[in-house]
């Protein structure tokens, strides 16, 4: 199928390519993201997903998406006074000072909202780029909590998988254009006041998160076609998982809140 603005969200185009949030989908969870492919589960999304599109439609999108992103959300956006909600007056600020950086508009000043479309692995794969200067650059602008990692031994960039998204984006245009261009993240915080930032993945961390996600696709493309069964992973936070579990035997109260990797190292360790 030829994929459009229209149809780059639809059930049948999530079907038929993969993507780099179904793909950390399947990382997280086959279980959970096939049934949500099924039309079983829908995940919470919450309103940071919701943020993090306001900005980015006021940021790369036309007047008339705008518009239309406000109409669509305005009860989400604004109180029934007509006053936007804390967390949007806080979006309006960062996006104000955004707009004030010449670094970070000159980044976000590609072509908005680019779609292409290639393989890896032989696994058809769709993206969708935020902002895109053929021959210059690929840009993706991130609304985030903070520029700090939660895991104090990993990268910002690596824990969220945002290598993974540069690496995908970065082949998928190599395959259209036959360029290897570099990528960039345009970072505004939700802290008071916002962090700028404007950070440029290397290459040698995309190189290596392609590697990775060559390694895995085609073993959940198997999962995503039938071949194989997908697995649950059965982790303390899979709101998928922990709503459909169920218990068969007791296990030792001190276990109670642990992921089940951590439940099975501890296991092991006992063992």
């Amino acid at each position: 199928m030829k994929v459009t603005d229209k149809n780059y969200y639809s059930p049948t185009a999530h079907r038929a390519y993969m993507s780099v949030s179904q793909f950390k989908a399947f990382q997280k969870c086959p279980a959970a993201a096939m049934a949500e492919l099924a039309g079983d589960y829908s995940p919470e999304r919450g309103r940071a997903l919701l943020l993090g599109s306001y900005v980015d439609a006021m940021l790369t999108g036309s007047a008339r998406e705008q518009e239309q992103f406000i109409e669509e959300n305005r009860s989400e956006l604004f109180k029934k006074n007509g006053d936007p909600y804390a967390d949007i007056e806080q979006a309006n600020e960062a996006i104000g000072r955004i707009r004030k950086q010449p670094l970070m508009m000159k980044y976000l000043s590609g072509g908005h909202q680019k779609i292409m479309t290639g393989e890896i692995e032989g696994v058809p794969f769709k993206i969708r780029m935020d902002s895109y200067k053929r021959g210059a650059y690929i840009a993706d602008l991130k609304y985030m909590a903070s520029l700090r990692s939660p895991n104090l031994f990993e990268p910002m960039v690596k824990y969220w998988g945002y290598d993974l998204q540069a690496a995908c984006y970065q082949e998928i245009v190599r395959q259209n254009t036959g360029e290897r261009l570099p990528f960039y993240f345009i970072v505004a915080t939700k802290e008071k006041p916002a962090h700028l930032a404007v950070g440029q993945i290397s290459q040698w961390n995309m190189d290596t998160a392609l590697e990775t996600v060559k390694k895995q696709i085609v073993h959940f493309q198997k999962i995503k076609t039938g071949e194989i069964p997908p697995e649950r992973c059965e982790d303390y936070g899979c709101d998928y998982c922990t709503s459909t579990q169920i218990l068969k035997e007791p296990i030792d109260t001190d276990l109670f809140g642990m992921s089940a990797a951590q439940i099975k190292a501890m296991q092991g360790n006992i063992l």
